[in-house]
């Protein structure tokens, strides 16, 4: 677990992890991608890989590498070409499952080595990511953020196709670290965000104590595959619809939001 520290004195930022693209794969919506990779390039936006860039097939993988549109190298390459006009709003990156295919046959970290082609942090299986935006002019006339949001990414594991089960994959992070405003995964396709609150006692310097309510998200970051003629048809898995989801954050009050 690695802590991702960003600075933003804009009164308005969104966060859109990207994962799940399997670059290589046959099926790959890369006009979507190309879209969403202009939007962040064009407005105030951070992304953070969320594993699985790469589809990685192998002899022993259920996708054939026979049946590939890129090769791995190619799909690399390909990767840096789609990448690299964003890669100072590329905040991080944690591996997925694919990418672990190649890391256990043959050594080699492939999002590690996307990683320090693009100078972005890599983290391995998740990040704490810390957002400050906006701005608080003090008396000394310094500036500094005014507003923090925390978010904790895991790529996700193990295989579900009920939307309880996709939502509880996500709800699992909130026992690992506490106290994130929002909670993101990726792996299993879906597009889904939905929201929770807590109560919490709040203290005061002076031994006051208040009840507060703090609203939580929960995020499945969505994926690029297209359904006819992939894996998922393959199998009998239920289509999931393309995309990545976009976080708004506010630098003026604490408000997270899914945009739309």
């Amino acid at each position: 677990m690695r802590l991702i520290e960003v600075v933003d004195f804009r009164e308005k930022v969104y966060f859109l992890p990207l994962g799940d693209v399997h670059l290589g794969a046959k099926g790959v919506d890369i006009v979507k991608l190309k879209g969403y990779i202009n939007w962040i390039k064009e407005n105030p936006a951070y992304t953070f890989f969320i594993g699985d860039i790469f589809d990685t097939a192998t002899i022993d993988s259920p996708t054939s590498p026979f049946e590939q549109e890129m090769n791995i190298n190619d799909a690399y390459n390909y990767a840096i070409e789609l990448f690299y006009p964003i890669k100072k709003k590329i905040v991080g990156a944690i591996i997925g499952n694919h990418e672990l295919r190649i890391r256990k046959y043959a050594g080699f970290d492939i999002m590690q080595s996307l990683c320090k082609f693009l100078n972005i942090p890599y983290c391995e299986y998740s990040a704490v990511v810390r957002f400050r935006i906006g701005k608080y002019i003090r008396k000394n006339k310094s500036v500094s953020p005014n507003i923090e949001y925390i978010f904790f990414l895991h790529h996700g594991i193990g295989s579900t196709d009920t939307i309880g089960g996709k939502a509880n994959k996500v709800k699992k992070l909130s026992d690992i670290f506490i106290g994130a405003d929002a909670y993101i995964i990726g792996h299993s396709h879906a597009k889904f965000p939905y929201e929770d609150k807590f109560f919490y006692l709040s203290k005061s310097g002076n031994g006051k104590a208040n009840i507060k309510e703090k609203r939580v998200l929960f995020v499945i970051a969505g994926s690029f595959l297209k359904y006819d003629g992939t894996y998922a048809e393959q199998k009998m898995l239920k289509p999931a619809v393309e995309g990545a989801i976009r976080i708004r954050m506010n630098g003026e009050k604490k408000d997270l939001h899914i945009a739309q």
